[in-house]
Order: structure tokens, then C-alpha cells, then sequence
């Protein structure tokens, strides 16, 4: 009787030892297609689409293009303004300086003895 028990008690564990294999990888299944889905919904979300390197390099080189076709060459008057501006610039930095006291300085607090 005694091996009859022994051999039913050990049946018992194999087969509840097989379930619980059984019900671990059930569910280590179930987490990988969880993960798996929750990796997808963010790479939807996280990583937009990037348009190609080609069209990349054709949109800048019509920025570029457009930008360039927008300059002229400087005519006379231009040149005639930037030294009138630099010439105003000069003279208002000297009448700046003149109207300053060379020693402005004014102490911020007397010291007391």
C-alpha cells in the first residue's frame, strides 16, 4: 500500500509539475504578444515618418536656390548708405562720449570711519 501511495503522491506532482509548466509558458506567451504590442503603439507614436534623404537635399537645394535668386548685386546707393550709416555711427559715438564726464564715477555708499 505504501507503494501504491508513493506512486500516486508522485503522479500527482508530475502532472501538477506539467500544469505549472503549462500555465508559465501560457503565459510568458501572453507577455510577449503584450509586449510586442505595446512596442508597435510606440513606434507609432514616438518615431514620425521621415521623408527620404533625396527629398531632404532637393527641398534645401531650392531654399538655397530660391534665397540665391533673391540676392542682387549691390548698386552705387547701397554702397553710398552703408558709408553714410557708418559715417552717422562714428559721429554719434564721439558726441556720446563727449556728453559723459571722464570721471562720472559717483561713490555708492560714504565709508564710514
Amino acid at each position: 500500500m505504501d507503494e501504491g501511495l508513493m506512486g500516486a503522491v508522485l503522479g500527482l506532482l508530475i502532472i501538477s509539475g506539467a500544469f505549472l509548466a503549462y500555465r508559465i509558458e501560457k503565459s510568458q506567451i501572453a507577455l510577449r504578444h503584450e509586449i510586442q504590442l505595446g512596442i508597435e503603439k510606440l513606434e507609432k507614436k514616438a518615431i514620425p515618418e521621415f521623408p527620404d534623404i533625396d527629398e531632404l537635399m532637393d527641398e534645401v537645394q531650392g531654399i538655397i536656390t530660391e534665397t540665391i535668386g533673391a540676392m542682387r548685386v549691390p548698386t552705387i546707393a547701397d554702397n553710398l548708405g552703408a558709408i553714410l550709416q557708418n559715417w552717422a555711427q562714428v559721429k554719434m559715438a564721439k558726441e556720446m562720449q563727449s556728453m559723459q564726464p571722464l570721471n562720472a564715477q559717483l561713490p555708492l555708499e560714504e565709508e564710514l570711519p
